[in-house]
């Protein structure tokens, strides 16, 4: 008779495992925790996980990594109970049309391209290279149109016009 193809064997041997590693797996996890307290757990670090309030978990380190798919809810960044709210950021560039830019005017033109940018978005923009010497983007705002946003130019003496589709600009906008 085989010792290894025996049921009763196999079974106890299957017991025996599952334990073991039933066991190794909760003495890892409880490594990875030095204190469990009421509404604080304290990891190896000093780093804190709580929930002292209703709907409000606290972490507390040096760097936060958040791994994996953002969800649909707002972000709050800081300890201010008036923080604002963060619904969306996006960013990337957009092209601007051809504009008559001339010394000392102020100008505007659309960016379009401008993916993710709606409506009532607040929007930081950054001149690429491609933008001609003279002439300075004063401000940007979103507008009605999804994907585009106006910017606002002014020349100083020796610009010149701008040629369609040869301007981009690296934008980020936050709802």
């Amino acid at each position: 008779m085989n010792i290894i193809n025996h049921d009763r064997i196999t079974k106890i041997l299957s017991v025996v495992l599952a334990v073991v590693f039933g066991v190794l797996f909760v003495t890892l996890v409880a490594n990875a925790v030095t204190t469990i307290s009421g509404t604080t757990v304290t990891l190896e670090n000093a780093e804190t996980i709580s929930n002292g309030t209703d709907g409000t978990i606290t972490l507390g380190a040096d760097v936060l990594k958040l791994v994996g798919t953002a969800s649909t809810s707002a972000i709050r960044v800081g300890d201010e109970s008036d923080a604002p709210v963060l619904d969306g950021l996006v960013d990337g560039y957009c092209t601007i049309a051809a504009i008559d830019v001339t010394a000392a005017t102020t100008t505007y033109a659309l960016c379009t391209g401008a993916t993710g940018v709606i409506s009532g978005d607040k929007v930081f923009v950054q001149a690429t290279s491609s933008l001609p010497v003279s002439t300075i983007i004063t401000a940007a705002s979103s507008t009605a149109t999804a994907g585009t946003i106006n910017l606002r130019f002014h020349a100083m003496a020796g610009a010149a016009t701008i040629a369609a589709n040869t301007v981009s600009v690296w934008f980020w906008a936050v709802r």
